[in-house]
């Protein structure tokens, strides 16, 4: 029996400073709406330094000592794994730049709660405001979190 399989490896970072939450309004059109930036990550990279690129890359800001909280996995159209490390940092530095990625805003986390998410995003934001929650399962069959 093969226990190796190909694997989608991505991450997702909530940036705060204080009482505000950097998102990204994405313009991608197949997921479309508010979410935290992050993105892939490369071959051969640590996760923790992907999250730190692609923040870099998606915001203009370094972010310092990011902390893994949790992890959301589902199958895409192609039946693979898809897993998202979810990240939060509060130490950063820089200035704010958007990407083609889409544009940025800082909100309060009930502004946030009630703008356009995208898709199935509200299921992710408990394990980031749940100090006992750390895992999202999205597989066709369930829709859970842990």
């Amino acid at each position: 029996m093969d226990r190796t399989e190909s694997v989608t490896l991505t991450n997702m970072c909530m940036i705060k400073n204080k009482d505000k939450i950097l998102v990204l309004n994405r313009n991608d059109k197949t997921w479309p709406g508010l979410t935290f930036p992050g993105g892939h990550v490369e071959k051969h990279e640590a996760f923790h330094d992907s999250v730190i690129r692609e923040i870099k890359e998606e915001t203009g800001l370094t972010i310092k000592n990011p902390h893994l909280i949790g992890v959301k996995q589902f199958f895409d159209r192609n039946d693979q794994r898809y897993l998202v490390f979810f990240y939060i940092a509060t130490q950063f530095s820089g200035n704010i730049k958007a990407s083609d990625e889409g544009d940025l805003y800082w909100m309060t986390k009930d502004e946030l709660q009630n703008h356009k998410l995208a898709y199935n995003f509200d299921h992710d934001l408990p394990i980031y405001f749940n100090d006992n929650l750390s895992e999202h399962i999205l597989d066709g069959k369930r829709d859970e979190v842990f």
